[in-house]
């Protein structure tokens, strides 16, 4: 009878494994979902903070649409700050294959090349960005943005979130 409740007792105690095995796994997809939805807009940092952030694995996040007709341009803010007098706001770009977008900026802006290339004209040059590149934007410039392939670049820009 003892190897009968001993053999009771381990089924037991893999019962109890199993359910906090599937409670671990349900809180991991909630603090996922969570994590996705923070970046959906972009974070907010409040203009007291001393905290350092980190945001992990922005290269793989979704990003959003900028929503031109025909053009795969993606962009989404991932933190800014809430300093109205000297904002700051960086995101993820990706340009893919497809019609040209063209961009005014009413704020100086940089990206920095992650992954592909991008081609850049300002109207009197078109430079390749490729990995390691970065690019300045001054205000007021209107810049066209292509690509034969894809392109993916961090952005920072002197602007509050989009």
């Amino acid at each position: 009878m003892d190897i009968y409740y001993e053999i009771k007792s381990i089924k037991k105690a893999y019962l109890l494994l199993e359910i906090v095995m599937k409670i671990s796994v349900i809180m991991a997809l909630c603090f996922n979902f969570v994590a996705a939805s923070t970046f959906a807009h972009g974070v907010e940092v409040p203009t007291d903070s001393k905290s350092l952030k980190i945001f992990k694995d922005v290269t793989s996040m979704q990003i959003a649409s900028m929503n031109e007709p025909g053009v795969n341009a993606y962009f989404e803010d991932i933190v800014g700050s809430s300093d109205p007098n000297a904002p700051i706001s960086c995101g993820i770009f990706k340009m893919e294959k497809g019609k040209p977008l063209v961009y005014t900026y009413d704020y100086d802006d940089s990206k920095i090349i992650l992954d592909g290339h991008i081609y850049f004209s300002d109207g009197s040059q078109t430079v390749k960005g490729e990995k390691g590149d970065v690019l300045f934007f001054p205000k007021g410039s209107t810049i066209t943005f292509s690509t034969d392939d894809s392109g993916l670049a961090y952005a920072c820009g002197q602007r509050k979130l989009f």
